[in-house]
């Protein structure tokens, strides 16, 4: 074998190896957005939670029905529709899609019997840039959903704070 094809082979073989490391980095990013939209679901079920106590007892304990018992009821209501629009966008990011994979089947096999190494690594390097290119597609979409649930989580979060306190300031 010529030195040339040796320096082909070690090309082809580093870029092969490089594009394998952005596949896992990739894949590995991915994982880990499910895993903050995750952690915000639960966040969100403990927010669901505490109003739930905090409306129920607020609701049926409060005789008085004045103006600022409306009020609260209206933000009782509005944090509320602002929970379901949280958990819609969490759910959109933890959507169940069927992922990007590598080619396992005969094609590959003939692709090793057939080709000399370069070209295999070559080969198996290009297709991974397609499968790398899904994986960060599907990245773009879970972060825009993430951006909008925290976006939400913000003003959900002021929502209810601002319920608690005026509860609190209408049982005194």
């Amino acid at each position: 074998m010529s030195n040339n094809n040796e320096l082909d082979k070690d090309s082809y073989k580093a870029l092969f190896e490089y594009q394998t490391k952005q596949l896992d980095l990739i894949k590995a990013r991915y994982a880990g957005l499910e895993n903050k939209a995750s952690k915000y679901l639960t966040f969100i079920s403990l927010i669901i939670a505490a109003l739930s106590i905090f409306s129920k007892q607020y609701l049926f304990d409060n005789s008085s029905k004045g103006g600022l018992y409306c009020f609260i009821v209206v933000l009782i209501v509005l944090t509320f529709f602002s929970l379901c629009s949280i958990a819609r966008f969490l759910f959109q990011a933890l959507r169940v899609e069927s992922v990007a994979k590598l080619d396992t089947g005969i094609e590959t096999v003939k692709l090793f019997v057939e080709h000399e190494i370069s070209h295999v690594y070559y080969n198996l390097s290009k297709k991974i840039v397609e499968v790398i290119d899904l994986y960060e597609a599907g990245c773009l979409i879970k972060v825009d959903y993430l951006k909008r649930a925290f976006s939400e989580i913000k003003f959900c979060g002021i929502m209810f704070i601002l319920t608690v306190i005026l509860i609190i300031i209408d049982s005194i």
